[in-house]
């Protein structure tokens, strides 16, 4: 299959590393997390870890790293990245591509409580609402872009990647894994 291959997501996590990275962080620490769950796939967020005021923990573009400084279980790996140049909160959204289910895609956000960071995933779709997410972040909506997206790039489309493809999004029930409000 062409196309971007899957990050080596770990057939088994290393625990005793991610307690071990998690250990070493500060808060203002950029970082690269990679997290495997069953709604949202195989993804990554790119960004500064802080110490949410909320639940006291380590989070990346408001996913939880760890819990009483053991991983959080859906992460899988994470490392420390050189800080980048800062990106304007009130940067301009550019034109949003045509997202469809199963597109590997790479998503800029800016976020008031989180500043940029970026989620690269699969893109899932809801048959319920009809929007678009990636590691439960609000891609578009009926094809109009969410408001915290500042750019969408399409990687791959659906079939032309190695990223397995979760399912679509059926319902919003107890089942939904922390979906971040449009």
């Amino acid at each position: 299959m062409a196309g971007p291959a899957m990050p080596n997501v770990p057939s088994r996590r290393n625990v005793k590393v991610l307690t071990d990275a998690i250990a070493t962080l500060e808060s203002g620490t950029a970082v690269s997390a990679m997290f495997l769950t069953k709604r949202y796939g195989a993804f990554t967020i790119d960004g500064t870890a802080f110490i949410s005021a909320s639940v006291k923990t380590l989070t990346v573009g408001g996913r939880s790293i760890e819990q009483n400084l053991k991983p959080h279980k859906s992460l899988q790996a994470l490392q420390t990245l050189e800080p980048t140049e800062p990106v304007a909160d009130d940067a301009e959204p550019s034109a949003t591509p045509d997202v469809q289910h199963g597109d590997l895609i790479s998503v800029l956000f800016v976020d008031p409580a989180y500043g940029p960071f970026t989620v690269t995933g699969v893109g899932v779709a809801s048959t319920v609402s009809d929007v678009v997410l990636v590691g439960g972040w609000f891609v578009s909506r009926a094809g109009t872009t969410a408001p915290r997206v500042v750019t969408v790039e399409v990687l791959a489309a659906s079939g032309s990647h190695e990223y397995p493809l979760p399912p679509r999004i059926v319902s919003w029930g107890e089942d939904a894994e922390g979906t971040t409000e449009y």
